[in-house]
């Protein structure tokens, strides 16, 4: 089943499709390039995720998934959450984690919405950890160099894709699994 996967991050992508290797779905692009559609501004990732969803099945018509990610820190109220992405533009990583004085608790948080014209489909991933003080590898980029997952002794930077891909998966298959019961 190929399914339309609402982004344009190539990582993204690649990271999805290896997680659902061995299932039925073959996630693809966009076949147009995708504008940004306006975020809705909540403090509910599902919301955002959900009205991102149907703001992209707008423009495309087809079935399609939707993956919103943010880091959310304990000793901040889940903040920047949400806002990573405005909160990583504007101060940066490296800010957050001086003003914190690294070691803080926090969790990255996947949502993922499948949305076909009928009721979105929401599957949630959250990976507890910590940041640590100082950067670590280079396979990633922001808070991927700081946060070290709980059990693990590499940051997200610091493992390999296919290591990433496996965290990560349990999301993406919770999907799949839906997707294939839903459709007998």
């Amino acid at each position: 089943m190929d399914l339309i996967y609402a982004t344009t991050n190539k990582h993204k992508l690649a990271g999805a499709k290896q997680a659902l290797a061995g299932t039925n779905i073959n996630l693809i692009a966009p076949d147009k390039t995708l504008p940004d559609v306006p975020e809705i501004q909540s403090d509910d990732q599902q919301a955002v995720s959900v009205d991102k969803a149907l703001k992209y099945y707008d423009l495309l018509k087809r079935p399609l998934v939707v993956m919103d990610s943010g880091l959310f820190i304990d000793e901040l109220n889940g903040f920047p959450g949400v806002y990573t992405k405005y909160a990583l533009d504007t101060i940066g990583i490296d800010r957050i984690v001086q003003l914190l004085g690294g070691g803080a608790r926090a969790y990255t948080q996947r949502t993922i919405t499948y949305f076909d014209g009928n009721k979105p489909q929401i599957f949630t991933l959250k990976l507890h950890g910590a940041l640590l003080k100082e950067p670590r590898g280079n396979n990633g980029r922001n808070y991927d160099k700081y946060f070290l997952p709980d059990d693990k002794n590499k940051t997200l930077a610091e493992m390999t894709d296919e290591e990433k891909a496996e965290l990560t998966a349990v999301v993406w298959q919770e999907l799949a699994a839906w997707l294939q019961k839903s459709s007998k």
